[in-house]
C-alpha cells in the first residue's frame, strides 16, 4: 500500500479554498490502494500533520486535537515525512513518502516553490514540474508564452507596484491609451478570482488598481472581450501524450465570475462542490476548444491534471485565458461527463506523478571530469 501525503492549506490568500480541496482528495482517495497522510500548512507557513486534518470538522470547529508538527526531508533521497516529537530523547518519527498530492493553491504551493522541495529530496509529487508551475502562476509571463506560440490571448500590459506607487497617473495613462475599455485589473500570480475588478472609466481603473497591489508585487491589465463567453476544458497526462475532457460551460457568469460564485454559491452550481454543469455538445466548438485547451497544456510543458480557461467571443474567436496547474476541486467535474470519478481522477495524477519520477530516474545527472586537476589556484577557468 503507497503513502499518499495530500498537502494542503497553504501561506496563500487561496488557503480556505485549498482545505476544501484537500479534504476531498482526502475522502476520495482509495483506501484500499493508499495510505492516506495530511500534511497540513497554516497560514504562518509551518505543517503539521494528524488524524485531526482527515475531517473537515476540525477546520469548521477549529479544533486540532492531535496535531503535530512535521517537515519533509531535504537531502537527495530523504523522502521521508518526519514527525516531530518533542520530547528530550525521542527520535522523530519516519514515514515514507510514495507520492506527494498537491492540493494547494495561489502562493507558496502553486507556484513551483514547494514543488522545488520535492524536486532536491526526489519525492515524486502530482502536477506540473517547477518551469512549469511558476510560468503557469504568473498571468505576464504565461501569456507571454503563448503570444510567442501563437496562441491567441486577450490584448494586455501591466506594471510593478513598486512603479504604481511612483507614477500612479501616468501608469493609469498608459494603460487606457493601450487597451479598451472595460479593462479587468488583476494580481498577476493569484487564482480565485481574488483581487479581480472590472473598469470602465479612469476612476473605476484607479480603484481596481488600489485593490490589485495589496495582493501582489505585479498587476496585470486586460482589454475586455465583447460579449464573451467562458468555457473550461481540462487536460491530464505528460510529454505530450495527453486526454481531454468535456467542454464546460460555467452556469450563472456575469462579468466577472468571483470568488464568491466559485466557492460561496448556495444554487448548486459551484465549482468547489461539483453541482450542475453545462456541457458543449456541438462537436465542432468542442473539438476547436479541446485542440487550443492540449495546445496551451503542452507548450508550457504541464503534466498533471490542469484546467484551461477559455474565452471566446461574438465572431467565434477563442482565446486561453490562463491555464490553472493545479485547478480547484481537482477539475474532477470536468472528467465525470467522459466516464472518470473522482477516485479515478486522482489514480491517473498519481501514476503520472510516478512515471515522471522514473522519467527523472533515466536521466543522467553526473558528469565526472579532472577540471579540479587542469585548473590553478586564482587562475580564470
Amino acid at each position: 500500500m503507497k503513502n499518499i501525503v495530500v498537502v494542503f492549506g497553504g501561506r496563500a490568500v487561496e488557503h480556505e479554498v485549498s482545505v476544501i480541496t484537500g479534504m476531498q482528495a482526502i475522502e476520495n482517495l482509495d483506501k484500499e490502494k493508499y495510505n492516506v497522510i495530511p500534511v497540513f500548512i497554516d497560514k504562518e507557513g509551518k505543517m503539521f500533520t494528524g488524524e485531526c486534518y482527515k475531517t473537515f470538522k476540525s477546520f469548521k470547529e477549529d479544533t486540532f486535537e492531535d496535531k503535530k508538527p512535521c517537515r519533509f526531508g531535504t537531502g537527495f533521497g530523504d523522502t521521508n515525512l518526519y514527525i516531530v516529537n518533542k520530547g528530550l530523547f525521542k527520535k522523530d518519527e519516519e514515514i515514507n513518502v510514495d507520492c506527494v498530492l498537491f492540493a494547494l493553491h495561489g502562493s507558496h504551493g502553486e507556484d513551483g516553490a514547494l514543488q522545488g522541495l520535492f524536486e532536491t529530496n526526489g519525492i515524486p509529487y502530482t502536477g506540473p514540474g517547477v518551469m512549469s508551475s511558476a510560468v503557469g502562476m504568473d498571468k505576464i509571463i504565461m501569456k507571454d508564452v503563448y503570444k510567442s506560440h501563437n496562441i491567441p490571448v486577450v490584448k494586455y500590459t501591466w506594471t510593478f507596484r513598486d512603479h504604481y506607487k511612483v507614477q500612479p497617473n501616468e501608469t493609469l495613462d498608459y494603460v487606457i491609451n493601450t487597451l479598451k475599455f472595460p479593462i479587468y485589473v488583476k494580481p498577476a500570480s493569484l487564482g480565485s478570482s481574488i483581487g479581480i475588478k472590472v473598469a470602465h472609466n479612469k476612476e473605476e481603473l484607479r480603484d481596481a488598481t488600489e485593490v490589485a497591489i495589496q495582493f501582489d508585487r505585479k498587476v496585470i491589465f486586460e482589454e475586455g472581450v465583447e460579449n464573451a463567453e467562458e468555457y473550461n476544458v481540462a487536460v491530464m497526462g505528460k510529454n505530450g501524450d495527453v486526454e481531454v475532457s468535456s467542454v464546460e460551460k460555467p452556469l450563472g457568469v456575469y462579468e466577472i465570475f468571483s470568488y464568491e460564485d466559485k466557492y460561496m454559491s448556495k444554487s448548486g452550481k459551484s465549482k468547489i462542490n461539483g453541482g450542475s454543469h453545462y456541457f458543449v455538445r456541438d462537436e465542432e466548438f468542442a473539438y476547436k476548444a479541446k485542440e487550443l485547451a492540449k495546445y496551451a497544456f503542452n507548450v508550457l510543458d504541464v503534466r498533471g491534471n490542469a484546467r484551461i480557461d477559455l474565452l471566446v467571443d461574438k465572431e467565434g474567436n477563442m482565446y486561453v485565458n490562463e491555464i490553472n496547474t493545479l485547478p480547484g476541486s481537482f477539475a474532477f467535474y470536468l472528467w465525470e461527463d467522459i466516464g472518470y470519478t473522482f477516485s479515478s481522477v486522482l489514480d491517473r495524477m498519481i501514476e503520472i506523478a510516478l512515471s515522471a519520477k522514473e522519467e527523472d530516474n533515466n536521466t543522467n545527472y553526473r558528469f565526472d571530469s579532472n577540471l579540479y586537476q587542469n585548473s590553478g589556484y586564482g587562475s580564470k577557468l
